[in-house]
């Protein structure tokens, strides 16, 4: 009897302890639980963001395109004397554009529900062009324009450019 007497008296405190080390564990999983939870919204947001600058930059391309497509005649273009049009553009020089209305053209619509910081703007420069013969007056063959095009997501700390090279044949 006196054996179980104190078999029980040492016992006393086991269950408080086994309480206190559920309730830590339990705490543990709830803050990381939450601390996971928030990661996940703030990826999921900087992922959106990133997504409407390549839809904004991919709309100012297709304009870009789209001017190209609308010319007449190489002259057309009159590079160098309306922002955003250059006579000769290197492939690598959108590092060092100026995305301003001196240096780009802005896109003057953006598709509702796409949340941009600044509107979409392009740039066009003249990248090749191949005569189809050497006889005089209006020029004729293909012209190889580089088109580049910038846009922002909802926030301007996120950023998209975008390059693509069109021809287009002038006759």
């Amino acid at each position: 009897m006196r054996s179980r007497a104190l078999l029980s008296r040492n016992e006393d405190g086991i269950v408080l302890v086994l309480c206190l080390i559920t309730l830590i564990v339990l705490t543990l999983i709830g803050v990381s639980t939450t601390t996971t939870s928030r990661l996940e919204v703030e990826i999921s947001g900087n992922d959106k963001t990133a997504k409407e600058a390549f839809y904004a930059a991919e709309v100012a391309l297709t304009v870009g395109e789209t001017v190209v497509e609308s010319l007449l005649a190489r002259a057309d273009l009159e590079e160098d004397t309306t922002p955003g049009h250059y006579t000769k553009l290197n492939l690598n020089e959108w590092q060092t554009l100026v995305w301003d209305n001196t240096h780009s053209v802005v896109v003057g619509t953006v598709p509702s529900g796409l949340k941009v910081a600044a509107p979409p703007r392009y740039v066009i420069g003249e990248w090749t062009w191949v005569r189809h013969d050497l006889r005089f007056g209006p020029l004729t063959g293909v012209c190889e324009f580089d088109i580049t095009a910038h846009g922002t997501g909802s926030s301007a700390a996120s950023e998209t450019i975008l390059q693509s090279v069109y021809a287009k044949q002038f006759n």
